[in-house]
This record gives C-alpha cells, structure tokens and sequence, in this order.
C-alpha cells in the first residue's frame, strides 16, 4: 500500500501559497467586476479562504488546496440566492415613472383638445406635469378633480378622470 502523505504537501505552501491564491483570488474579483456576472465572486471568495488557511500552516499541498478551492466555490455558488437578493417583485424601488402608475393627480388646467389629444397640466406630489386625458367625449374636468395616472411616456403623463 502506498503512502499518500506526500501527495497532499507537495507544491507551494505557507507565504507563497499565500501570495498565489490571493493573487488568483484578486483578478476572480476583477474580472467579476467587468463581467457582472456574480458567479465568479464566491470563486474569488473561495480563492481567498484558501490563501488564508494556506497561512494557518495546514498541511495543504497544492491537490488539497484545490480539493478545498473547488469545494468551497461549489457550496458558495449553491448558496448564491441566500446570499444576494432577489429583484423586488414590484420594479426597481428607483423607478420614477414606475411609482407613479396607478397614482391619483389633481387638474391644474382644463383639457383641452389639441393636435387631437386632450391635454393639460396636472400636479402630482407637488411637482406639476403636461399631462393627456385618456377617453373620448368626456366633460371638461374641473381644476382640482382627480385623475388617475396609467402611463409616463416623454415626460407627459396619461390620465383618466376617477
């Protein structure tokens, strides 16, 4: 039978081993950076663990240190969605014309027909908007009545009287 001790110190070790893995480790950041990808980060964050236990003295040749490099990118990249969040199911929270759907507006000016739409000025959150009333053949609104906003397109909101 023969003795495998010496296929697990083999290679580099303690400062060097170091130096190796957490330079492998740094450009893995690198290109995760560039790329966007997220996958590579736990590779990095793998890479750096080992150059850490490479400090510890552990009898890690360079087969150990990459049975462990390998390990932990595994169980990192498995565990990716507990680690990072997942989109909100409602939008991106800093989506301006998104928050406004579905949100009610008070007339500042009548609505009258130009060019073939019906347009205005409502405020919303105190910030006043050209806006075009949806709907054919609807009375004139009253300033200050309520309209409810269904879609932000080249900076005019579309509404609907409530």
């Amino acid at each position: 039978m023969s003795d495998l001790s010496g296929v697990w110190s083999f290679g580099p070790s303690g400062m060097q081993a170091f130096w190796i893995w957490l330079t492998f480790g740094v450009l893995m950041l690198a290109a995760e950076v560039f790329l966007g990808t997220q996958w590579l980060l736990w590779s990095a964050a793998a890479a750096g663990v080992v150059a850490v236990a490479c400090l510890t003295g552990a009898p890690l040749g360079v087969v150990g240190q990459v049975i462990v490099f390998a390990v932990l990118s595994l169980i990192m990249t498995l565990l990716t969605r507990r680690f990072l969040k997942t989109a909100a199911p409602h939008g991106d929270v800093n989506d301006q014309q998104a928050r406004l759907l579905g949100k009610q507006a008070q007339v500042l000016s009548g609505f009258e027909i130009t060019g073939g739409e019906r347009t205005g000025r409502v405020m919303f959150d105190g910030v006043e908007w050209p806006a075009v009333l949806r709907g054919d053949g609807e009375a004139a609104l009253p300033t200050a009545a309520a309209v409810i906003i269904e879609r932000v397109h080249e900076g005019r909101l579309y509404v609907r009287s409530v």
